[in-house]
């Protein structure tokens, strides 16, 4: 999706809509936006998509958001080509601040001195909200293409290796050293 174009599933919420004690949002795509964000992740089908998120503040401007969703869909096996169903449920948690809390130092700093420190144990860091609010549909959307296979198979499908690919992968090759081994000799 390019930074132009409205996203195949928008869900907008505002931090002003969400009160002290949360919100919750149940969603079901439908069909347009279902084939949209099929063609958008590369796969056949998206079947389904539905899903409940809680949204609740964060600090004194920010939102927490909680998801859970489930998908089925359908890609290409990457041996056969044929189709290939697939059930996808996540949960996932994200924090939201708006822009001007977010503590980007780094970002400041000349490009030759910016550091990133990485701890894989820590949450995810909060992300920007965009015009006061998340777009959960947009977070949604991200998260099933990270849990989607990248690499779907039918069930018994494998590579065969042609027979002559294993004769030639058998033939010796010479070694790349012996006219260095004969030159070595001659001195």
């Amino acid at each position: 999706m390019s930074g132009t174009e409205a996203p195949e599933f928008s869900l907008r919420v505002l931090a002003s809509e969400v009160p002290p004690a949360g919100k919750e949002l149940r969603f079901i795509a439908d069909d347009e936006t279902r084939r949209r964000l099929a063609e958008r992740l590369g796969i056949v089908e998206l079947k389904r998509l539905t899903g409940v998120a809680s949204l609740r503040p964060y600090g004194k401007e920010g939102l927490t958001l909680d998801c859970r969703f489930e998908a089925d869909l359908v890609q290409s096996c990457v041996v056969t080509l044929e189709p290939v169903d697939e059930h996808v449920e996540e949960e996932f948690r994200q924090r939201y601040l708006p822009a001007h809390l977010l503590d980007l130092p780094s970002a400041k700093a000349p490009e030759s001195q910016r550091e990133i420190a990485v701890d894989i144990e820590a949450d995810d860091a909060p992300e920007a909200m965009v015009a006061g609010g998340v777009d959960v549909g947009e977070a949604v959307a991200e998260r099933l293409a990270l849990a989607i296979d990248p690499y779907p198979r039918k069930p018994g499908a494998s590579f065969d290796t042609p027979a002559e690919a294993l004769d030639d992968a058998s033939e010796t090759r010479p070694n790349p050293f012996a006219a260095l081994e004969k030159l070595k000799k001659n001195y």
